[in-house]
């Protein structure tokens, strides 16, 4: 049996309880691989999440990668960098990149910038429109670097 030939198949049909239980299998399976390989688990769980949303960070992710942060953790909520963007009228940058940036700068930078805000945002936004990186800079840098 070849297993892409028969999910394809699946897949073309298009019934939809047929993709659900597809789905229970797959979810079954990544059980089982997470028990015997979590490394495997969680390279089979990007490569699913990046099909679902691409290489751009969901409010979920952003915050798992805030919460292990180190060494202060999360300094501000996302709707405390959200009002930050709406009072500069910073509109061209994602809020969760926002987000997630601006506290990672707090948590690598704090004995540089101390407690000025406007620092910490002026980073932000740089680091975000640097323009030599790639789109992606802010889900590659995150989902890459961080141990």
């Amino acid at each position: 049996m070849d297993i892409e030939e028969i999910i394809e198949t699946i897949a073309q049909n298009g019934r939809l309880e047929d993709m659900e239980k597809l789905s229970d299998i797959l979810e079954d399976t990544m059980e089982i691989v997470k028990n015997y390989d979590e490394k495997c688990y969680e390279d089979f769980e990007m490569e699913l999440y990046k099909m679902a949303y691409g290489n751009r960070l969901n409010f979920e992710m952003a915050e798992n990668i805030v919460e292990k942060m180190r060494p202060y953790g999360k300094k501000w909520s996302i709707e405390e960098t959200r009002q930050m963007q709406e009072q500069r009228g910073i509109v061209d940058i994602s809020d969760v990149d926002f987000y997630v940036v601006i506290n990672s700068a707090y948590n690598d930078y704090q004995n540089l910038f101390g407690e000025n805000l406007e620092d910490y945002i002026r980073f932000t936004v740089d680091f975000i429109k640097d323009e030599d990186a790639k789109q992606d800079k802010v889900f590659l840098y995150y989902t890459q670097i961080p141990e």
